[in-house]
């Protein structure tokens, strides 16, 4: 049995101890799946894998069938989102049978390199292309500027806001092929990526990258207001209120609803099974004899049996 379907076999308890098991051997994992850490008094500690990343990567690897070491190395976290290598896609591309090819042109000091990236399905034969050049990543804002120096040599520029250089202006020719890779993944085997994005394009787009609509946001302190409801009644009222809510809303507080129900129906049920209990037998002391204060009760308690029964007048 290959690891991925031992992986893919697992329960969910099992595949979290797992991740947890991967995420303590710390400088092995990348530190791109490192996150600061919360201390028990709330403030953020240094940063250490995290058990979440790492079963986020595994998972997304296990989906395009990947041994989990092999998700660790090509499978980034980036704006919350499991993103692939473009080495990756060009892997998979390639592993699923289709014909991939890369042809590189010019020269960046001569202001006409460029890159492009040519693919084959192997079921149909189309054919899937992209080109990238420096004038393109320009267009798309991935360079600051690319122009030539008072030598007369094309020189990009690419600067964090701390003015450091960035991956676009150190290794140009690099990031054009990815970007190339990417796009022909994207455009032509969706299949293949499950529409995967490369890291390159979510740490580049960021906020801009298409996202999952925000999730709305609640009108009331929903599990607090049910947690303190003292009666059905007033749990009911609740669940009138929470109709006007959206559905996301409603079905995070569904669980704690019923579970507020079944508490004050447990509560309503012990109420009426409570009786009024009879008058507490006479209870003798270790030594066998009625306490005073027991016989004393046990005396009147036949006294007023036997007024009752008409044998003793009152």
């Amino acid at each position: 049995m290959s690891a991925v379907v031992a992986y893919e076999s697992a329960s969910l308890t099992e595949r979290q101890q797992y991740a947890q098991t991967l995420a303590a051997a710390g400088d092995l994992i990348p530190r791109g799946l490192w996150s600061p850490v919360q201390r028990p008094d709330g403030s953020m500690g240094p940063a250490a894998p995290s058990p979440g990343k790492v079963l986020l990567v595994i998972e997304t690897g296990a989906m395009l069938g990947l041994h989990p070491a092999a998700a660790l190395q090509s499978i980034d976290v980036v704006e919350g989102r499991a993103s692939l290598s473009a080495q990756l896609t060009a892997a998979l591309i390639r592993k699923a049978g289709h014909r991939l090819s890369i042809a590189k042109s010019g020269t960046i000091a001569a202001g006409d390199y460029a890159v492009t990236v040519t693919a084959v399905r192997a079921d149909d034969g189309e054919e899937i292309t992209a080109t990238w050049d420096v004038h393109r990543a320009l267009r798309a804002g991935l360079v600051d500027s690319f122009k030539k120096n008072a030598q007369g040599i094309w020189e990009v520029r690419a600067r964090s806001k701390q003015g450091n250089p960035l991956p676009w202006e150190a290794y140009t020719e690099t990031m054009l092929k990815w970007r190339a890779i990417a796009e022909v993944g994207r455009e032509g085997f969706s299949d293949v990526t499950f529409g995967l994005y490369t890291t390159e394009e979510v740490r580049d787009m960021g906020p801009s990258l298409p996202v999952a609509d925000p999730e709305p946001e609640a009108s009331e302190d929903w599990p607090a207001l049910i947690a303190a409801a003292a009666s059905r009644a007033e749990l009911d009222d609740i669940a009138e209120r929470l109709k006007g809510e959206p559905d996301a809303v409603r079905a995070k507080t569904r669980a704690a609803w019923q579970a507020r129900a079944g508490v004050l129906a447990r509560e309503a049920e012990t109420v009426d099974a409570e009786v009024v209990e009879d008058e507490p037998e006479a209870q003798a002391d270790e030594s066998g004899e009625l306490s005073e204060a027991d016989y004393e009760a046990q005396t009147a308690a036949e006294y007023e049996a036997a007024v009752e029964r008409g044998e003793v007048q009152p």
